[in-house]
């Protein structure tokens, strides 16, 4: 036989009840400590509680694979984001523009550029990482591209590197 329960209880009972939380959209991709982690947009919740998951926590690989398609992130964009990690802080997040398109990057749409922090020889094509005004993001830009958009800070950064060299004569 049942015993009878107080609505006290029966609104305890509901309560423990394991909520299952919903992604309703994937925003941006990071790779943090040697784990590849997502920015996510929950179901049912403002913007303000989107949070950052690391990719084996989650359970929506069709929302994955569109995000990666949408993108245009290369699976190969993990090594390379790796091999950046030297000179970009591990919270920091890295687009690559697709090898074929012209395109801005997705950040470079709605960011203006502070500074290029370097340079790097991507698939023969010259590509500076650049860091965005008001953010501590970066992405990797196509000189082309960066010399279009802001040629006074693909100016700075020639001038940073410089060097000039006198005989011995001169000084």
């Amino acid at each position: 036989m049942r015993k009878k329960q107080t609505a006290k209880q029966r609104k305890t009972e509901e309560t423990t009840e394991v909520q299952e939380f919903v992604v309703e959209k994937i925003i941006r991709r990071r790779i943090f400590n040697g784990r590849v982690e997502y920015f996510l947009k929950w179901k049912g919740f403002t913007d303000a509680e989107n949070t950052w998951e690391p990719e084996d926590n989650l359970d929506c690989p069709g929302l994955i694979e569109e995000f990666l398609r949408d993108a245009h992130l290369p699976r190969e964009a993990e090594e390379e984001q790796s091999d950046l990690a030297d000179i970009v802080p591990a919270t920091a997040e890295l687009k690559h523009p697709d090898d074929e398109s012209d395109a801005p990057t997705d950040l470079s749409t709605y960011l203006e550029p502070e500074c290029i922090i370097g340079s790097t020889d991507r698939k023969g094509e010259l590509m500076f990482l650049v860091k965005w005004k008001n953010s501590d993001e970066v992405a990797l830009m196509p000189a082309r591209e960066a010399s279009a958009r802001c040629p006074q800070v693909v100016i700075d950064f020639y001038e940073q590197k410089l060097t000039w060299h006198c005989g011995e004569g001169e000084q």
